[in-house]
């Protein structure tokens, strides 16, 4: 049986559909500590938009729209992957509620997925928000010292090395979130102390 494409399938989404992510999203906000939730709010990055199109377009519409310059078409096809993206300039966080990873999962792993893409972009937020110029300018030193399979999803990602910091905060904040909804809360054994430091000051990580 031929895949439909793309526009065929997000011809098929519903409000419904939509609802389900936005409200995924909220109870991934819930599930965030209430010092990181306060923090989020104070940096201006407590919102987000579901839509059901690829983010390129939606982005560059929400740029434009909000007074900014848009996007290359170059940058609106890399977006278009994404599931969820934070928008620094407009201090949003925005999801792709009908993204094609989303299809078939169970309740479940479909409230893992959501979560763990949320959280990132939440965790991007702070590093963006909080990481000072001499944290940013670490990117390169700190990547060596990440996990191997996080140094090679962003190295892949095609992150220029003045991203490379906030892609690691956002990747290990993810993570240890990931954790502490199993009642882990101390600092893993596979993570560097500097970067477990750098995650302490920056998000408010506590034990």
């Amino acid at each position: 049986m031929m895949e439909s494409s793309d526009s065929e399938r997000r011809a098929r989404l519903t409000e419904a559909d939509l609802r389900r992510a936005d409200g995924t999203v909220r109870l991934a906000w819930g599930q965030l500590p209430a010092a990181h939730r306060e923090l989020l709010k104070e940096i201006g990055a407590s919102h987000w938009q579901v839509v059901g199109e690829p983010l390129g377009s939606v982005v560059d519409g929400l740029l434009r729209s909000g007074g900014h310059p848009g996007l290359s078409r170059g940058n609106q096809r890399s977006l278009d992957g994404a599931l969820a993206v934070w928008i620094e300039q407009l201090r949003l966080m925005v999801m792709d509620g009908g993204h094609r990873l989303l299809d078939g999962l169970d309740e479940s792993a479909y409230e893992r997925f959501v979560f763990n893409n949320a959280w990132h972009e939440w965790g991007h937020a702070l590093s963006i928000g909080l990481c000072s110029a001499e944290d940013v300018a670490a990117g390169r030193r700190l990547l060596e010292l990440a996990p191997e399979g996080i140094r090679k999803n962003i190295r892949q990602g095609g992150y220029r090395s003045s991203q490379y910091t906030h892609e690691l905060v956002a990747n290990v904040y993810a993570l240890l979130m990931i954790r502490r909804r199993q009642d882990l809360l101390e600092r893993p054994q596979w993570l560097n102390e500097e970067i477990y430091r750098l995650l302490v000051r920056v998000t408010g990580w506590t034990e």
